[in-house]
């Protein structure tokens, strides 16, 4: 059910991110509040399961973007029937997803693995203890770093054109995202001990896994 949702959530941010969406002088595009769920998602895999599990619902997840964008092209270069008369919005709005799925799997690649490397080792260090910091702390990194990658790729794809525009675009993505994981973070505990609780192999797998 984790691994489903990976991918679903990864496939509608990056049709969602095609558009580029403002609040006043707040700038980002609309796959915003589809997105950071990933990352809660990568929490709980490794938190549960350790990092060699987490790198296996990444590389699925990231292998199923990649793959609904293929068939996104295909789709578009498919000839059109004389009666549809929506092609051209059909490419204005699957025509990018290409470009915004390279960003997106390029900087989930890097910031999920990241992010699952971190909350392994930290978890090391704290055992059982201090879920929070593992939390923060494996979102921080994972999610800098995915963020400065995408923006880097997807801006000029969805009109940004300038360095201001830019800054706002990645600045506050960075920054909603991390508070979306402070925000959730009740939910992520409960769905860690949730699962834990009903995983029979959770006591002898280890939760230093990695």
């Amino acid at each position: 059910m984790i691994l489903a949702a990976y991918c679903v959530i990864l496939v509608l941010s990056n049709i969602g991110a095609t558009k580029g969406v403002q609040f006043g002088p707040v700038i980002t595009d609309g796959g915003f509040f589809l997105f950071p769920l990933a990352y809660v998602l990568g929490d709980v895999v490794s938190e549960v399961y350790g990092f060699r599990a987490a790198r296996k619902a990444i590389l699925t997840s990231f292998f199923f973007g990649a793959f609904a964008s293929v068939v996104f092209w295909i789709v578009i270069i498919l000839p059109a029937a004389p009666f549809y008369e929506n092609q051209a919005a059909f490419e204005a709005v699957l025509g990018p997803v290409p470009l915004i799925v390279a960003a997106s799997l390029l900087g989930y690649l890097v910031g999920q693995l990241l992010n699952a490397y971190v909350m392994v080792k930290v978890k090391q260090r704290t055992q059982e203890k201090h879920l929070w910091a593992r939390l923060i702390s494996s979102t921080m990194v994972g999610e800098l770093v995915d963020t400065l990658i995408f923006c880097a790729i997807a801006a000029p794809v969805i009109g940004i054109d300038s360095w201001s525009g830019f800054l706002n675009y990645a600045l506050v993505g960075y920054v909603y995202k991390c508070l979306v994981e402070v925000v959730i973070m009740p939910v992520t505990y409960a769905a860690i001990a949730w699962i834990k609780r009903r995983e029979p192999s959770y006591a002898e797998s280890a939760p230093l896994q990695g």
